[in-house]
């Protein structure tokens, strides 16, 4: 009981310190209207200009939470769309990629070359001897059947419009030149690549003849993007209705 009784004292003093702080800012207010009316109405003007301030404060934070949420948004959008866009470059063969595959190596035969000049030099012929551009295209053609997902020739990334052919004895790959040996690298399942690789025509035969060729499976392939430039003369884009725009 005592504790019950001690704090109704205290809750009554501090009421009664309230009232009469209370009372004495009213009669210092009245007291200071008596004396100079003046200066009561710069005080009300102040304390209307500082609620005038205060709205506006609340008003600003409301834009700014609002610039905030849209910003937000417009953030996602942005995020989308350039997820979006990295999809499509990947796509396209125009950002550098890695991943597991295999890299089949192909070399001209000089062992060949040289026992078959040796032996028998009014019947040699060198082009029988060296890889020629079809021997990589081929291969490139089964590796793409056999679900390579990106596939590159001695750092030459591998696009729908690459060229693989030959100027001479020369092998031209996206009109860079290339030298032996080559090394057809293609990222994918590594199994179904391997199998494509060793049934495939081309392979067996350059094996037959004593090429040295082999097929090597890697865990991680780093293959680089294609730098070229893309041939669109005679494409067109067509709009929704299927007309040119």
């Amino acid at each position: 009981m005592r504790k019950v009784y001690f704090s109704l004292l205290l809750i009554s003093l501090f009421s009664g310190l309230l009232v009469a702080w209370q009372w004495r800012s009213h009669q210092a207010t009245a007291a200071l209207e008596k004396q100079d009316p003046a200066l009561i109405d710069i005080i009300h003007s102040l304390e209307q200009e500082d609620a005038s301030l205060e709205n506006t404060i609340a008003n600003l934070r409301g834009q700014i939470d609002a610039l905030q949420k849209a910003r937000s948004k417009g953030e996602d959008r942005l995020t989308a769309i350039q997820q979006e866009i990295d999809a499509l470059k990947l796509a396209a063969g125009l950002i550098s990629v890695t991943g597991p595959g295999i890299v089949v190596t192909l070399d001209d035969n000089s062992a060949g070359a040289q026992a078959a000049k040796n032996s028998s030099p009014a019947t040699y012929k060198p082009e029988d001897y060296i890889i020629h551009d079809k021997n990589i295209l081929y291969l490139v053609n089964e590796l793409r059947s056999a679900g390579a997902e990106a596939i590159a020739v001695n750092g030459q990334r591998i696009v729908t419009n690459s060229d693989i052919r030959c100027v001479g004895t020369v092998i031209l790959v996206n009109s860079t030149r290339l030298a032996p040996p080559y090394e057809i690298q293609a990222v994918g399942n590594p199994d179904a690549l391997e199998a494509a690789v060793l049934k495939s025509v081309d392979f067996n035969f350059l094996k037959s003849r004593d090429f040295p060729v082999k097929v090597t499976r890697s865990p991680a392939l780093s293959l680089p993007a294609y730098n070229g430039s893309f041939s669109q003369e005679h494409v067109r884009l067509v709009n929704k209705e299927g007309e040119q725009p």
